[in-house]
């Protein structure tokens, strides 16, 4: 069938003869095809530099080298983040710096804590908060206790949220601690569980980086 496409037959030779219009279109699609390949090929490598850059620029958490200059009166420091009243607002996930302000006149030391982007430099981030299990009036059990309790808490909570163990970690555990006067009043008996760098700022979130 496709050579009757093809040929026409020539009544004056009483022979077929190749149709010159069906042949060049015939060449035509020969040579498009030898071009497929070339095609495909420029396509994967637009695709692989796409994806390659993509890589490149997603966020990726780290430790930043050398902590930030955090004393200082009001007039020195900048402040970055939301200011928090109580270190009880601090939540799951929520990263933070620390400040600790002088009063040039007189000599007043004050701390600040503020709320910041974790895609920001930051002191450290909030990764667990536990209650704990005292019944309601049961007596405050002792700073001593309360530290243990809460370092235990947080080293068991450290692996699934970082996503490595402590020891082989480059970061170390802090933890806030319920205080007596909020115990006794039944206000907060929670310890806050925070990861942070020694001597550096971290940027980004810690959870499952295996940092």
């Amino acid at each position: 069938m496709m050579k009757t496409l093809l040929q026409s037959f020539d009544f004056q030779t009483n022979s077929f003869v190749v149709n010159s219009n069906h042949q060049s279109a015939h060449h035509f699609l020969l040579r498009s095809w030898k071009s497929v390949p070339i095609l495909v090929f420029f396509l994967f490598l637009c695709f692989a530099c796409s994806s390659e850059e993509k890589q490149t620029t997603e966020f990726a958490p780290g430790i930043i080298p050398g902590a930030l200059a955090k004393t200082g009166s009001v007039d020195s420091l900048v402040l970055e983040g939301k200011i928090v009243s109580f270190l009880y607002e601090l939540s799951s996930e929520d990263c933070f710096n620390e400040y600790r302000l002088v009063d040039d006149r007189t000599g007043d030391i004050s701390d600040l804590t503020t709320i910041v982007d974790c895609r920001r430099p930051h002191d450290a981030e909030i990764y667990g908060e536990y209650v704990h299990p005292a019944i309601a009036g049961e007596p405050f059990p002792g700073r001593t206790e309360i530290e243990r309790w809460s370092s235990i808490k947080c080293f068991e909570g450290f692996k699934d949220f970082v996503g490595s163990d402590y020891v082989l970690s480059d970061l170390e555990i802090g933890l806030i601690p319920p205080e007596r006067e909020d115990w006794e009043i039944g206000l907060y008996r929670t310890v806050a569980c925070y990861v942070f760098a020694p001597g550096s700022q971290l940027s980004g979130s810690m959870r499952g980086s295996g940092i």
